[in-house]
């Protein structure tokens, strides 16, 4: 490959890397809309807009996961302008809602208000109004109509004065919801205070505009905190476990490197402390508990433990290295020495006085975990485990193969992701410190861990999409369907990467190891690669708390 044609191609590169950085860029700004719940409102009968020839006894409405009453819970304001609570509300599956009223609203609009939090603990609200018609006159009987004219034609009657509550008794039940529906409370305590029949025992004669009573509040206090938390703590998750992934299984230089990666992971479970403390701040707010006790919800408790896991990660993992003299890994398309760059690598070892021997220099070490690392790792197994008690792995399909997928697609996907950024890290930090980035030996390593966390990334996102996912117009009609697309095409493209390293980096690397512009080339496609998985990893934080 001769020098322009290197020069060509590294340019090209490098107009794709700032390509892919700007495109991720305008992606995140186009969805840094807040998430909504991971619960959604689905239909209401009557619906929203529709006109009833006569009075409404039942109103149903449905909701995509399961929810519990919140709040105010379910109020309506009747055609009067006065609030109304259901007789009775009946669920089955904790999904459709039907809210019984006696006496039956009728005689114009009527609006209605309901609150609910979802499984995750999510709260969220909503509004709609329909028209219901007049209520059907009553026919008043001849054994009635003589107590209307005085008390004395009362023969079971001691006085006028009780006559008209004989006649309120034997009237339709029309007639005797006007008094006491006549309040209108403003407050949830008002509301609260609401006798089984629906109304309010403190009357007023107030009436609630309409307008204002179908204004509800979205705008999710603590929302944009738990998804900068989120976002966070899923960036460290990523870099944490991949790194280890890559310190275990690829990466073979100067102890002093391994002591650096490491290193690294450690700050990632600074990181992740940082991130979870934040997401627990935003999801007691948006639960509306206090942080002493936010932690007993299943979205609370997730956090709790990836702050446990990030400090065990920061203080658990030990960098004990010892020197290799094994093969290197054998090239997919030729046998070349691949690891002759860094059999003279120069390797350095902390001394006392932070210098470094020349004996050192020499060594090539591999990172062994050894019980110093315990802690640490069994940090990194609560943080995988820490999904299970977050995003729709609580709210949809069965819980259990949910978890086992959700903990698949963490782990391969932070094997990927993570084992980019860290090789990326790598081969920049050999080109600042002047030794050769032995781009051929990472790349062949990692190859092989990286097929197979790739095809498991596939495998378990897949299952997990079937079970969230109803129908295929929950891809293109929710923002958590078009959230995933966007994850599925940033994939694609990072996948692109991936070939393109495979097939024409790989092969041209084998040809000419030393080659300056192919490891240039190198650097630049692995940090490109890296780049786009950094946008994959945002995106993912989007998805735990979209709508399906």
């Amino acid at each position: 490959m001769s020098a322009p044609e290197n020069t060509s191609r590294v340019t090209t590169l490098r107009r794709l890397l700032l390509g892919a950085l700007l495109a991720c860029t305008v992606a995140l700004v186009g969805f840094a809309a807040p998430a909504s719940a991971h619960t959604d409102f689905v239909r209401s009968d009557p619906a929203n807009g529709d006109v009833v020839d006569g009075p409404v006894s039942q109103i149903v409405l449905e909701f995509t996961g399961e929810s519990t009453e919140a709040g105010d819970g379910f109020v309506v304001l009747d055609a009067d302008g006065q609030l109304r609570r259901p007789n009775s509300v009946v669920s089955d599956d904790a999904k459709t809602f039907t809210l019984n009223f006696d006496p039956a609203l009728s005689g114009g609009q009527i609006g209605v208000r309901w609150s609910v939090r979802a499984g995750d603990s999510h709260p969220i609200e909503g509004s709609f109004s329909f028209t219901a018609g007049a209520a059907v006159p009553t026919t008043t009987t001849g054994a009635t109509a003589p107590a209307t004219t005085s008390g004395a034609t009362a023969p079971d009657t001691t006085s006028g004065a009780t006559a008209p509550d004989t006649t309120t008794s034997a009237t339709a039940p029309d007639v005797t919801s006007t008094a006491p529906t006549s309040s209108a409370p403003s407050t949830s305590a008002d509301m609260a205070g609401m006798d089984a029949s629906g109304s309010s025992p403190n009357a007023s004669d107030g009436a609630i505009d309409m307008a204002a009573f179908l204004e509800v509040d979205t705008s999710r206090p603590g929302e944009t905190t738990a998804g900068v938390g989120r976002t966070v703590t899923l960036l460290a998750t990523v870099v944490a476990l991949g790194g280890l992934a890559v310190a275990f299984t690829t990466l073979r230089g100067p102890t002093s490197e391994i002591e650096w990666l490491l290193r690294g992971v450690r700050l990632a479970g600074v990181a992740l402390v940082i991130g979870a403390t934040i997401e627990y701040v935003g999801v007691a707010r948006i639960a509306g508990d206090p942080l002493s006790s936010a932690w007993s919800s299943s979205s609370g408790a997730a956090t709790v433990m990836r702050l446990v896991a990030g400090v065990a990660i920061a203080a658990g993992i030990a960098a004990t290295a010892i020197g290799v003299r094994e093969r290197t890994p054998r090239p997919l398309s030729a046998a070349v020495d691949v690891g002759q760059d860094l059999a003279t690598a120069p390797t350095t070892r902390r001394s006392g006085n932070g210098q470094h021997s020349a004996s050192e220099d020499q060594e090539i070490a591999r990172w062994v975990p050894d019980r110093r690392s315990v802690l640490g790792l069994v940090g990194a197994v609560i943080l995988v485990a820490s999904f299970w008690f977050d995003g729709h792995t609580v709210t949809e399909g069965f819980r259990p193969l949910h978890a086992l997928a959700n903990s698949v697609h963490v782990v391969t996907g932070s094997i990927w992701a993570g084992g980019v950024i860290a090789m990326a890290a790598i081969m920049w930090r050999r080109r600042r410190r002047s030794r050769p980035s032995g781009a051929l030996d990472l790349v062949v390593r990692f190859s092989s861990i990286a097929t197979v966390a790739l095809g498991a990334v596939v495998a378990a996102g897949l299952v997990m999409a079937l079970m969230v996912a109803d129908s295929f117009s929950d891809l293109t009609g929710t923002a958590w369907g078009q959230t995933l697309l966007l994850k599925i095409a940033a994939a694609a493209v990072a996948m692109a990467f991936g070939a393109w390293n495979h097939f024409r980096l790989l092969p041209a690397l084998e040809a000419q190891p030393d080659d300056a512009g192919l490891q240039q080339m190198a650097r630049s496609t692995v940090t490109a690669e890296a780049i786009v998985l950094v946008f994959v990893v945002v995106t993912t934080a989007s998805l735990v708390a979209a709508a399906i």
